[in-house]
């Protein structure tokens, strides 16, 4: 897992297209990811998507989270 050494914040082992992420890579990803989802909650991002779509990107955000977020 990158680590930050001066804070010993872990983020999760992140790979796009064979390389894995820096710690800052991985900490901007994981920040995307729940600010994308957190914007979600808001009924005029959910009607302009569209209540399917926006319900899409709900629930695989949420795993996405769950892989980020709870060891294994």
């Amino acid at each position: 897992m990158p680590k930050d050494e001066e804070s010993g914040w872990v983020e999760p082992d992140i790979i796009v297209n064979g390389r894995a992420l820096t710690f800052a890579e991985c900490m901007a990803v994981r920040v995307a990811v729940s600010s994308f989802r957190m914007g979600l909650t808001s009924p005029a991002m959910r009607k302009g998507l569209g209540v399917g779509l926006a319900d899409g990107y709900d629930h695989h955000l949420a795993c996405v989270e769950l892989l980020m977020l709870v060891p294994r």
